[in-house]
This record gives C-alpha cells, structure tokens and sequence, in this order.
C-alpha cells in the first residue's frame, strides 16, 4: 500500500483541495479506450515477468497499448524511493514511471542515489520544515523526491537515509485520497501517484501559470488511476456489492452512473 502524507498546514494562496464528488470529470486526461482491449497477462519481453496493462519492472506499457499511453516530460525530474516491502503490483509510483519515462526514476531503499548538491533537491514530505512551492523561489531546485511505501515505511526512510538528511522538503495542499486500498490513517493520505501528481499541478500553478487558471498540463499523470478507480466503482455498482468495511463510507458511488463503461471481470494491479 502506497501512502503519502499531506501536511495540513494552511496558505494564503494554497489551492482549494479538489472535490472528491467531481472525481476525474474536470481533468484533461486521455482517453482510455484502449486499457479496455487488455483481457489477460503477457510477459515482458525484457525481464520475461508477466503483467496485464504495463511490466512493473521495467515500466513499459504492454504490447497491446504500446504507442497509446500518454507521455509527458516533467519540468523537473523525479526519484521515487520505493521501500523493499512495497509490493510492485501495489504501487501507484510506477504509473508515473510509465508516462514520464524520461523524468522519473524508481529505486529501491537500498540503492538510493547519493545527492551531490542537497540543497537542490525537495522531498515531499510533511513536518514543520516543509515549505509549500509557492514559499521556494523557482530555480532553486533541480530534483523532486517521493518515498513510495506505508507512512511507517516511508518515515524510516527518510530517517534512516543518510542521503535524504540535507535535502529541503516540500509540502503539498491537504486533499482527500481517491485510493482503493484500505489504510487505516487520515484520508488526507494520498496513494503516491495522487501525490505526486498534485505536486506537478501546484508546480505548475507556482511557476507556470502566470496567474492563470490551471491548464490540465500533467493531469495523464492520473491515467491509469483513473481506469482502475472506475474499474472498481464500476465492478461494485453493478453487483451492488459493499466494499471493504473498512474503507470510508460513500467511497463506492452507488448512485453515480457518469463512470466510464469497464469490464468488471478485470482485476486490479495498482
């Protein structure tokens, strides 16, 4: 499970946090109609592991959508640091990994890179340290960084990495979690594609829009979450199931028929 804390704290001209009702319908993500074409594993041609909509190892999509999966370019490159206890078919990091694949890098704990110049690097991460981008002067840093575990996983990470011990942190505005998988803190604790996509967005509003209205430039960073998100809202409206017990009333939308159409019998990686 893939959790990433938000700090709380206010800001004069900190966004409002997004609407969970409006889920996706404002976002200029591209259309999926091709995830719909997967109906079973392949394997990987590089590592030979098998996967249904991208490898989780070497973050290529498959065969079956290759050329069809957005691409974006980053206007600042990305490591994500993904705890050795993550499992890979839990984590929501590699998504980005897949649709930025020239600026975003996922390491393993243990083979986390050595940063020359620290005070050029923001880690996302909460405390009283943290700084929303709009508080960083824009060019005074080259280099994001994202731990990719549960908050105990990514805590020790940070703690523990004596390469992360000199880096400045970043902080992100309070939104509530679209995540299907269970966790039993705040709902302000965002799975790692979530975060890291609000991250780009509110870059982009601090530096990019000169004052104008967000424009959706990184909102495909969600493309693949949105596909799973409506695949299961999909799955349980249409069975009239409950979902877990353990998930926050409402999560599964019963009374919204705008989802997209999805094959219910698909299951979920990320």
């Amino acid at each position: 499970m893939s959790e990433t804390p938000v700090e709380s704290r206010e800001s004069k001209k900190r966004p409002a946090p997004a609407s969970e009702s409006s889920t996706f319908d404002d976002l200029k993500i591209q259309d999926d109609s091709i995830l719909h074409k997967h109906s079973d594993r392949e394997t990987c041609p590089d590592c030979k592991k098998s996967a249904m909509y991208f490898c989780y190892r070497c973050f290529k999509p498959s065969t079956i959508s290759e050329g069809q999966i957005p691409q974006l370019e980053l206007p600042i490159p990305m490591d994500v640091i993904k705890h050795e206890q993550e499992l890979d078919g839990k984590s929501t990091a590699a998504h980005a990994a897949v649709i930025a694949p020239h600026n975003v890098k996922i390491y393993n704990w243990q083979s986390i890179p050595q940063y020359e110049n620290p005070e050029e690097v923001l880690l996302l991460f909460p405390g009283h340290d943290a700084n929303t981008l709009e508080e960083i002067p824009k060019g005074s840093f080259k280099k994001f960084v994202v731990i990719d575990g549960t908050w105990k996983q990514a805590s020790k990470i940070v703690r523990l990495s004596p390469q992360l011990q000199n880096v400045r942190k970043v902080t992100i505005a309070p939104r509530k979690t679209l995540f299907w998988r269970y966790q039993s803190l705040s709902e302000n604790y965002l799975a790692t594609i979530e975060a890291i996509y609000y991250l780009y967005r509110e870059y982009a509003e601090a530096y990019e829009m000169d004052g104008k209205q967000y424009d959706g430039r990184y909102d495909n960073l969600l493309f693949y979450f949105r596909y799973f998100y409506n695949l299961i809202q999909s799955k349980y409206k249409k069975e009239n199931k409950k979902y877990t017990h353990r998930q926050r009333e409402g999560y599964i939308q019963y009374n919204d028929s705008g989802d997209a159409k999805v094959d219910e019998n698909k299951s979920v990686d990320a």
